[in-house]
């Protein structure tokens, strides 16, 4: 079997390679990171504690921004080899342009949710002056557009609720336990983990799946 070409996953695969090679300088990924992370401070207030440090990317970019930045060589190969495991599959049923939509869709609503659970003080938030950087919230999103576009079986109604309902709402529930329980003992084990990006890209992706697959064979 001939694994499906994908020049957006390539591309992308190949950007985030570049930027972490480039970064592999301390200072220049502790300023990279100030620059282009996702501070929520910044998209629910203002940048006036940046004003100091120089250049930044516009605060409401940084959800893409922060995308193309990692916290070392085990994260950013970890995200990359999720990426072009299901990425290439995704973008061959979406088409690249759809494809791109989604990952760019995923990432802005990843850090919507990022946001909001820091504001709500929700459990294992971010803090509103930490940075939040990473592709895991735009991957998340692919994620959830893949595991509806290929189940490993048939939906099935769950009670009362349709096949067609019930089968996002338990990947949901799945996703939001695992990245909780991840949650809970990364911290044990050095690894900080934005939950809730991860939850909210997961969810975008499930929601995007439908309509964008729909409008790329409108005319079939």
């Amino acid at each position: 079997m001939q694994f499906p070409r994908g020049p957006v996953t390539n591309a992308l695969v190949a950007i985030n390679l570049a930027i972490a090679a480039i970064l592999l300088v301390p200072s220049w990924w502790q300023y990279a990171v100030i620059s282009g992370g996702l501070f929520p401070i910044r998209l629910i207030s203002s940048s006036a504690a940046f004003a100091d440090i120089g250049f930044l990317v516009p605060a409401f970019l940084t959800p893409l921004s922060a995308a193309f930045l990692h916290g070392g060589v085990a994260h950013v190969v970890m995200n990359m080899l999720m990426l072009l495991l299901i990425g290439k599959m995704v973008e061959r049923v979406l088409g690249s342009r759809l494809y791109l939509a989604l990952y760019i869709g995923s990432a802005y609503i990843a850090a919507a949710m990022e946001c909001l659970a820091s504001v709500m003080a929700w459990p294992m938030s971010v803090d509103m002056m930490a940075p939040a950087i990473g592709a895991s919230g735009a991957i998340s999103g692919v994620i959830g557009t893949y595991v509806l576009l290929f189940p490993n079986k048939k939906p099935k109604a769950w009670g009362a609720i349709p096949a067609e309902y019930a089968r996002p709402l338990q990947l949901t529930i799945a996703w939001v336990g695992l990245n909780l329980a991840l949650g809970f003992v990364g911290p044990g084990l050095g690894i900080s983990i934005a939950i809730w990006s991860h939850i909210g890209g997961f969810v975008a992706g499930l929601f995007l799946a439908r309509p964008l697959l729909l409008w790329r064979y409108r005319h079939a």
